[in-house]
């Protein structure tokens, strides 16, 4: 149990730490704020548990009404000056509730594009993005939400040291009434938020696939296949079946929680009970007045409420950061790529792979086995072999989105793994087969906010789509796809790689990768890629990936993939005329279709 309690008390230390030191750099008011609103509540109760008893025992007594009038005045204007200074302040505070949790959305979308690109391919990681995302906002109310029950428990701290002050002067033993009540209702409480704890483990998981699905269900980008594979049923009966899944585990929870609820309720009734009891009691045996007796039970009563609220900051407090701490091992993933530091030198770079083998985490089956090539800095290499040969996890090793299991690969002969890891990225410009647009304008999916008029115009050109372009009425900032707005266009699969082909070429790196650059593309357009090759590519070097084997006309060299090995290496003209060969076979294969 204190292991327990231990491991609780570092989570909340944690999650404190990060949140609100993440806000306090953007958003420093906030907490002055909180800290006025503290105060301005803990005030809030006492002028009436002092005024009250002056009222009633005048009431009681003289009557004097100006004496009376003056209670009066000083009870309304002093309540309605702290409540309106209480609502100012919420009003504002609620306003950074909206503002903290966009900031830290932001924070986890910047952590997330900045993670090794394998760790966004682990199911581990994509569970516990959502478990991150879940608990910052439905769960825990983000730093928001961490901040109310920090700020709620010293405020709690201070009235109940005041409280606790006015008993003791008159009626101790409430105190001990209380104090029960309190620290029974605290283990009721606790017991709840641990089956609610559970049921968010549980929902973890459901609750991505739920999500999933339900997107899907309203995403058009699907409308064509939904509508002729009759996709619909499926895709509403795996939305029922989360939804369902998700249900039964809200309705667990429900059912589990519900005796400590209906405890919480009985134990409140004992205490009101008792407190009634005890200071009528003292009020007949002549302890105090009537006065000192409403005295005792609204100050009995708010003791209670502020001893309950303590408990329930600290069980609260305790359960979001449960919650918010997934947010805070998200952000602490550790890096599983080495960066070095080592700058890397300007111009056209040498190549090699030495001995590499590669399998992806979590699994021993090698993809890549023994890959020995060199590329010499301005060769255009095409890379071919059947699917799952290993020739895209070839890109990805080049481009250091994972690091090879074994052996090394070195540019102008040292490990790529000493080079500063952005420098090194920056040499590379890859169009992969599974490349993705963005919905803004057709000049910001090429430039991504770059300058350069002319260099956009010599692109579009040069990738056949000025012509396109030109007969829009916003040019090149007209935007893609019609998520944001109703004029945005639809660029067909042919047009779209173009997009990205020519993404890759304003980047004006070193090395271009083309993975399957036409393979949405009709014969026409895609000779006319072909025929441009060396205009695209120029003197850069180019690594060539294509099902298309007339593209290999055009490199230098190809390299032909299979079972995770170079199978065969050399030029067009020598692999055609090797027997039975691998490149010689697919070759004529799709020959045969063109005579």
């Amino acid at each position: 149990m204190e292991k327990k309690n231990e491991k609780s008390l570092k989570k909340i230390c944690a999650v404190v730490r990060v949140l609100f030191s993440t806000a306090a750099r953007r958003y420093p008011w906030f907490f002055v704020l909180e800290a006025v609103q503290m105060l301005v509540q803990a005030a809030q109760p006492f002028l009436g548990i002092f005024i009250t008893p002056l009222l009633v025992d005048e009431l009681c007594g003289r009557r004097d009404i100006r004496t009376l009038a003056g209670y009066v005045a000083v009870l309304i204007v002093g309540e309605m000056m702290l409540n309106l200074l209480y609502e100012r302040l919420s009003t504002v505070l609620q306003m950074y509730q909206q503002r903290l949790e966009d900031y830290f959305t932001m924070q986890t979308g910047l952590h997330s594009m900045g993670l090794d690109f394998q760790m966004t391919e682990d199911k581990k990681v994509l569970d516990q993005l959502e478990k991150a995302q879940t608990g910052m906002s439905w769960y825990s109310g983000g730093a928001y939400g961490v901040a109310e029950q920090v700020f709620g428990f010293f405020r709690n701290i201070l009235k109940m040291s005041g409280l606790v002050t006015v008993i003791a002067m008159h009626a101790p033993m409430l105190l001990v009434v209380i104090l029960a009540y309190v620290a029974l209702n605290a283990l009721s409480v606790s017991a709840r938020n641990k089956v609610e704890l559970e049921a968010y483990g549980r929902l973890a998981q459901s609750n991505r696939l739920f999500g999933y699905f339900g997107w899907q269900l309203v995403d058009f980008r699907f409308g064509k296949d939904i509508r002729l594979y009759d996709a619909r049923r499926m895709l509403v009966g795996r939305w029922q079946q989360y939804t369902r899944k998700s249900s039964d585990t809200w309705k667990w929870q429900a059912q589990k929680t519900y005796p400590y609820n209906l405890f919480s309720g009985g134990m409140a009734l004992l205490r009101s009970l008792a407190t009634y009891f005890y200071a009528g009691l003292l009020v007949i045996r002549g302890a105090f007045s009537i006065g000192i007796f409403t005295q005792m039970i609204s100050t009995a009563g708010e003791l209670d409420n502020t001893l309950n609220g303590l408990v329930w900051n600290v069980l609260n407090l305790a359960k979001r950061c449960n919650y918010a701490y997934e947010y805070v091992l998200f952000m602490e993933y550790p890096e599983v790529i080495p960066k070095g530091d080592v700058p890397v030198a300007a111009g056209e770079h040498r190549i090699e792979f030495r001995n590499v083998a590669f399998a992806y985490p979590g699994t021993d089956k090698k993809v890549l086995d023994g890959v020995n090539i060199t590329v010499e800095p301005g060769e255009h290499l095409s890379v071919v072999g059947l699917n799952g040969a290993g020739k895209t996890t070839f890109i990805k090793l080049l481009c250091r989105l994972y690091d090879p299991t074994e052996g090394e690969i070195l540019m102008d002969g040292r490990n790529i793994k000493e080079y500063d890891y952005k420098e090194y990225m920056a040499q590379f410009a890859p169009v992969f087969q599974d490349f993705r647009l963005f919905g803004f304008s057709i000049g910001e999916n090429i430039t991504f906010g770059g300058e350069g008029q002319e260099a956009l115009e010599r692109l579009l050109k040069l990738v056949e789509l000025d012509d396109m372009v030109g007969k829009l009425e916003k040019g090149a900032d007209t935007r893609i796809f019609k998520m944001f707005e109703e004029d945005g266009i639809e660029p067909s699969g042919g047009e779209q790689q173009k997009l990205a082909i020519a993404r890759a070429l304003y980047k004006k790196a070193p090395v271009i990768i083309l993975d399957e650059p036409t393979a949405a593309l009709d014969p026409i357009a895609e000779y006319e890629i072909y025929r441009q090759f060396h205009t695209l590519v120029g003197e850069k070097t180019a690594f060539y990936i294509s099902h298309r084997l007339s593209s290999c006309r055009f490199c230098d060299r190809i390299a032909v993939f299979s079972g995770g090995k170079i199978a065969e290496y050399g030029s067009h003209d020598e692999l055609v005329q090797i027997p039975d060969g691998i490149y010689a076979g697919m070759f004529e294969a799709q020959a045969q279709y063109y005579r």
